[in-house]
């Protein structure tokens, strides 16, 4: 560019000088006297002309370099960087994203004696996650997600998982508002294993995930972690009218406690994968004034139900040296209807279970190794297994 702007400007101070001095130039065809003293003025006003090119050139740059500044545009070693509005943008602005496919074989056998097997191919997951920092205090979160269920083409949909707005600064402040379509916190949905596809299907996270429209307050304050909420659910009671009628809440505490100094001296040699691992602590309960509003609930039960059935779960997680144990329980509180959850013949009460344990070993690269009971109870109903191993 500066290249450019010379070449400019020479042709241009020499277009000017010659339409100043056209009397000099025809004075050329003279004696050997006057071609000599034009020639001499030619070359006094090229040296001036350069003179005065250079202080062009001088000026041009300091009026860059105020402009750069007045725009937050700096230059270095001939290329312009944003520190303005778009670097501003881009620090407030960010982009996740998460494709998974997956292929499965599968052979079921039924207590009948019926076989069958089949095979598929399936895009499970397409996520992408935008979340702004519009200030300190307001916080934007926005994920569409394209599902693809394995065996079945017919499910797949894409949707506006999450859209919310966060209120406020933990940091400063402990208390927090979030409202807009979220994932409410009823249980932890806690799992090392993929649940797509076919690997995993978690029972927790069948009988625990509600996705709402909701108003959820809470408070962070040294580990501890207290959320309410209220929405209006897809499943109402019976000669209810539609309202905003329900809630829960969710308390848990974490916390990481260093290894010790003396710990890290001796034993550090032993397990060197341990050295700068940290102890730490996961541990909370939830209640949800109607479970059925659970996603995996809502598919497999009507829209309307006699009395609402509220539902309760507790979690805890804990992690030392690379080994970790995870478990989880969740129970509807009350019995359902016959005729809308049955089980042996009476009103059902589901609950599920999920236990994990194992160990991470970073060694570079990861590698873990985790072993898993799972299972439910009253819930034949629903669809979840009895018993699962992994």
């Amino acid at each position: 560019m500066a290249k450019s702007s010379k070449g400019f400007l020479v042709s241009g101070m020499f277009m000017g000088s010659l339409l100043l001095h056209p009397l000099g130039v025809q004075a050329l065809a003279g004696g050997d006297g006057d071609l000599e003293k034009q020639v001499r003025d030619l070359v006094k006003q090229n040296r001036n002309l350069q003179n005065r090119l250079q202080e062009v050139e001088e000026k041009l740059v300091e009026m860059k370099k105020g402009k750069n500044a007045n725009t937050g545009m700096t230059e270095t070693k001939g290329e312009i960087a944003g520190t303005g509005f778009f670097s501003e943008l881009e620090s407030r602005i960010s982009f996740s994203g998460l494709v998974e496919f997956g292929g499965a074989w599968q052979e079921v056998e039924e207590k009948s004696g019926e076989q069958d097997d089949e095979s598929d191919l399936s895009m499970t997951t397409v996520e992408l996650a935008i979340g702004a920092e519009v200030n300190p205090w307001v916080n934007l979160e926005t994920v569409l997600l394209y599902e693809d269920a394995m065996f079945d083409p017919g499910e797949s949909s894409l949707d506006v998982d999450v859209a919310a707005v966060t209120l406020g600064n933990t940091e400063e402040f402990p208390l927090y508002l979030t409202v807009g379509k979220m994932y409410v916190p009823f249980g932890a949905l806690l799992t090392h294993l993929p649940d797509d596809p076919l690997i995993d299907s978690p029972t927790a996270l069948a009988m625990g995930e509600a996705s709402e429209k909701a108003v959820l307050l809470g408070l962070d304050y040294k580990g501890f972690i207290v959320s309410g909420y209220a929405f209006n659910g897809d499943v109402e009671e019976e000669g209810d009218d539609n309202h905003i009628d329900g809630y829960g809440f969710d308390i848990n505490y974490s916390a990481s406690f260093p290894i010790s100094r003396m710990e890290r001296i001796t034993r550090g040699e032993k397990y060197p994968h341990g050295i700068t691992r940290n102890m730490d602590l996961l541990v909370g309960a939830s209640y949800i004034s109607n479970i059925t509003e659970s996603d995996g609930l809502t598919e497999a039960i009507a829209e309307e139900i006699k009395e609402y059935v509220p539902g309760c779960a507790a979690y805890l997680h804990t992690g030392y040296r690379g080994f970790f144990l995870d478990a989880e329980y969740m129970t509807a509180a009350d019995e359902y209807e016959p005729a809308e959850l049955i089980s042996e013949g009476r009103g059902a009460q589901p609950a599920v279970w999920n236990f994990e344990t194992g160990f991470n070993y970073d060694w570079g690269r990861n590698l873990e190794v985790v072993f898993k009971y799972a299972g439910s109870d009253e819930a034949e109903g629903l669809g979840f297994p009895e018993k699962r191993y992994g």
